[in-house]
C-alpha cells in the first residue's frame, strides 16, 4: 500500500529511503503479534483441548521432542511471514532509491524482527502451555502483546520508570534502527518516551525467548489430561 497508493495518486515518495522503510515497516510488530498468536496459540493447549495428545504422547517419541518440534514450527512460520514482508519492502526500496540504499539498516531491522518474533512465539507458547483452551491462550497472548504490555510500559514511562524489561518496548528497535525521532506532543508539552538500548533490547528479547520457552516446556511436560 505504501508503494502502490502514492503511485496511483501521483504522490512523491519520501526523500530518504530510511523514512520510506520505517513507514512501511511500522506495522511489522502487529504482523508478528498476529502471526505468533495464530501459529503458537494452540501449539500445546490444542493437544489437550482436542485430546489428540492421547494418540501422540504414547508413541515412542518423547513428549518434550514433540513440543519442541511444534515450537520450532511456530517460529519458522512466523519468520516466513516476516521474511515475505521484508522482501517486499526491500524490493520497493531498491526500485525507488536504488539497491544500495538503506540496505544495512534493513538487514539489521530484519534480524531484530526475527528475534522479536521468537520472543513473541515463546510468550504465546508459554500461555498455550498453561491454559487448556486454545482460544484462551491465543487471545491472551494477542492482547498481552497488543494492549496490556504496551499500556503497562506507557504508564511506567509516564511516572519516569524505564520499562526496559517489557518485551514490547524493545520491539520498537525494529524501526528505530532507521534513526527516526521518538517525541510526541501532548497537552502543549513534549513527552519523551524512553528509547530502547540496542544491546539491552537484544538481551531482553533473547531472555524472553529462552526463559519462557524453558518454562513452557516444563509446564507442558507435567500437564495431564483431565475430565
Amino acid at each position: 500500500l505504501f508503494y502502490v497508493v502514492p503511485l496511483a495518486f501521483d504522490v512523491s515518495f519520501p526523500d530518504l529511503p530510511e523514512s520510506f522503510a520505517s513507514r512501511n515497516l511500522g506495522f511489522v510488530v502487529l504482523l508478528i503479534t498476529i502471526s505468533g498468536a495464530l501459529f503458537a496459540g494452540d501449539a500445546v493447549s490444542g493437544e489437550f483441548e482436542s485430546r489428540t495428545g492421547l494418540l501422540v504422547f504414547p508413541t515412542p517419541q518423547r513428549r518434550n521432542s514433540i513440543f519442541v518440534g511444534k515450537y520450532v514450527a511456530a517460529v519458522l512460520g512466523t519468520w516466513m511471514v516476516v521474511g515475505i514482508y521484508y522482501l517486499v519492502t526491500s524490493l520497493e526500496v531498491a526500485h525507488i532509491y536504488g539497491l544500495d540504499r538503506a540496505s544495512e539498516p534493513l538487514v539489521r531491522s530484519l534480524l531484530l524482527a526475527l528475534l522479536y518474533s521468537t520472543s513473541v512465539v515463546s510468550l504465546i507458547y508459554f500461555f498455550s502451555s498453561i491454559f487448556r483452551r486454545s482460544i484462551t491462550s491465543t487471545l491472551l497472548g494477542f492482547f498481552s502483546l497488543l494492549m496490556i504490555l504496551p499500556i503497562v510500559g506507557g504508564v511506567l514511562s509516564f511516572v519516569d520508570v524505564d520499562p526496559w524489561f517489557i518485551v514490547t518496548t524493545q520491539g520498537d528497535l525494529i524501526t528505530r534502527v532507521f534513526n527516526l525521532g521518538p517525541s510526541v506532543r501532548l497537552a502543549g508539552g513534549s513527552v519523551e518516551y524512553y528509547t530502547p538500548d540496542f544491546y539491552q533490547g537484544i538481551a531482553v528479547m533473547t531472555a524472553y525467548a529462552v526463559v519462557l520457552l524453558v518454562i513452557a516446556l516444563v509446564v507442558a511436560n507435567r500437564k495431564e489430561f483431565v475430565g
